[in-house]
């Protein structure tokens, strides 16, 4: 059985980077069945990611970052302000999905135009 997960994420650094314990920064994950209810989860949240933060960055595609320069926490470890990231995670069956070249041009550019 196929499973898509659309992870919603927040913390200290971008959603690729996947270090140790990164699962703690899942604010929301959306579990699907079926790729296109996955794909229209993922369009819908990346809108609002863009639409409500004005910096923003993906890797490989279909991992997005969004930021407001303003929403920082201070790290006392550190001793300095550190950013705050929201981030958007397509997996499929455990991985993080890689789109096809015309998911590439359609669904995924579609996403990054928007902003």
């Amino acid at each position: 059985m196929t499973k898509w997960n659309v992870y919603l994420t927040k913390g200290e650094y971008e959603p690729w980077w996947f270090f140790e314990e990164w699962e703690t920064s899942i604010q929301a994950d959306f579990t699907f069945s079926e790729k296109k209810a996955a794909f229209a989860k993922y369009q819908e949240l990346a809108e609002d990611l863009l639409r409500n933060y004005p910096n923003h960055q993906t890797k490989k595609d279909c991992l997005l970052a969004a930021w407001n320069e303003d929403e920082v926490e201070y790290c006392e470890d550190c001793e300095d302000d550190i950013q705050t990231f929201h981030g958007l995670i397509l997996f499929f069956n455990g991985e993080v999905y890689q789109p096809t070249s015309e998911e590439k041009e359609t669904i995924f550019k579609n996403v990054l135009t928007f902003a």
